[in-house]
């Protein structure tokens, strides 16, 4: 892995997607695109994926980050969780990643505030464990954890992309 650091930080404009995807692919950050600046960003991301020998397979949630976003939902219905999307313990397990690494999100530490409602994402990359083993944001690299992570488990991540080799 060849740490890439992202270049713009800015609230909703800044490039850890790109730094993430580079880092992820051991690309320099020019070698990917700039996903936050285009239309179908998710559509770029397949695309880097496939040149890259990889297939996006779709993503893991974290139900308890979706049950902060709609608290009412449960309350008088139960729950359908489409359980091959949730994110459990040992879920990355059964997926190869790029070399055992995977793209995710967490709450954005400078960006986040509950009060005014800003839940902004940052991307970072995790192992099987859901440890983070590298943020592109430089102001983070001694960063003690991510917001809610008492309340949202797998160290603050909120969903994971799974991306695994085309075979």
């Amino acid at each position: 892995m060849i740490k890439v650091y992202q270049t713009i930080v800015d609230k909703n404009h800044g490039n850890c997607m790109q730094a993430a995807i580079a880092t992820l692919f051991s690309r320099k950050l020019e070698e990917v695109p700039n996903f936050i600046e285009l239309d179908s960003w998710f559509s770029a991301l397949c695309k880097t994926a496939i040149d890259n020998g990889y297939d996006y397979e779709g993503m893991l949630h974290n139900k308890n980050y979706t049950r902060l976003w709609h608290p009412t939902d449960e309350c008088f219905k139960k729950g359908r969780w489409h359980r091959p999307s949730i994110m459990t313990k040992k879920a990355l397990y059964k997926h190869e990643g790029v070399n055992g690494l995977f793209y995710a999100a967490v709450l954005s530490p400078n960006n986040f505030n509950w009060g005014e409602g800003i839940m902004a994402t940052h991307a970072v990359i995790i192992d099987r464990d859901y440890n983070v083993v590298f943020d592109p944001n430089h102001q983070y690299d001694n960063i003690l954890e991510y917001p809610l992570k008492s309340l949202l488990g797998y160290n603050g991540i909120i969903n994971v992309d799974i991306i695994n080799p085309i075979k």
